[in-house]
């Protein structure tokens, strides 16, 4: 199991350490234009073209993993700042994590493994979710078992869209409640797509996939932002998968 962040005008990220101190080897993937200010970060790789969008360098490091026969990779945002768990009151024990939930799912047929917000973590009722909710900024892949792509005609909203595809083509996703990652707010730290944010140009995004998953998917407003809101759980139960 290996770690691939995808970072974009935030060359001094330290995610990486979070990985390093759980024996997690991390690669960075960078535009060619960024690729000369990463030079204090590991294992960096050059994606090869600038400003092509996430859900490029998204297939990107699924290419090059399993160009390198790495069957499970954790895909991580670069801003994340902890990791941990919650019974009771929060533990943050960083992404050492990911080698319990690699041994929790190393038998499963789910596609993407996901984690909780932090805030979130303590509310929720149960331990793992099957097919009713999404993963967002840290995820662990299956790159064996994914044999479809993220959809690079969206320039947002790709991570979202491929959780759909996922769940229409394969076995889905299994998240784990208890666990968690922690970041800043979405839009709120400089780089990776923030500059999206502040314009609301994600709202284009949100219509679009509304328009890909109707009659699954409608617009809502949800911080004083258009976004996206999607019955996760009744397509998951339409395409006859799992829903727990």
């Amino acid at each position: 199991m290996i770690c691939c962040i995808a970072s974009k005008g935030r060359p001094d990220t330290r995610t990486y350490e979070l990985f390093k101190t759980a024996d997690i080897e991390t690669y960075h993937f960078v535009e060619p234009q960024d690729f000369s200010h990463y030079k204090s970060q590991p294992n960096v790789i050059d994606i090869k073209f600038n400003d092509r969008g996430i859900a490029y360098v998204r297939n990107f490091i699924l290419d090059w993993a399993r160009s390198e026969n790495e069957q499970w990779i954790i895909m991580c945002d670069d801003d994340v700042s902890s990791f941990g768990f919650y019974d009771g009151k929060n533990h943050k024990v960083g992404a050492k994590i990911w080698h319990d939930i690699l041994q929790k799912t190393n038998g499963l047929p789910f596609e993407i493994i996901g984690i909780n917000f932090r805030q979130h973590a303590w509310h929720e009722k149960t331990k793992i979710s099957v097919n009713k909710t999404f993963a967002d900024v840290c995820v662990l892949l299956n790159t064996k078992n994914l044999t479809w792509r993220f959809d690079e005609t969206f320039e947002m909203k790709a991570d979202r869209d491929f959780v759909m595809q996922t769940i229409k083509n394969g076995f889905g996703i299994i998240r784990f409640n208890k666990y968690f990652h922690e970041s800043p707010d979405v839009g709120t730290n400089g780089g990776g797509l923030s500059e999206n944010y502040e314009n609301k140009s994600d709202t284009q995004w949100a219509i679009k996939l509304v328009e890909k998953w109707n009659p699954h998917a409608k617009l809502t407003k949800k911080s004083g932002r258009i976004d996206a809101k999607i019955d996760i759980k009744r397509f998951a139960k339409d395409n006859g998968k799992t829903v727990k």
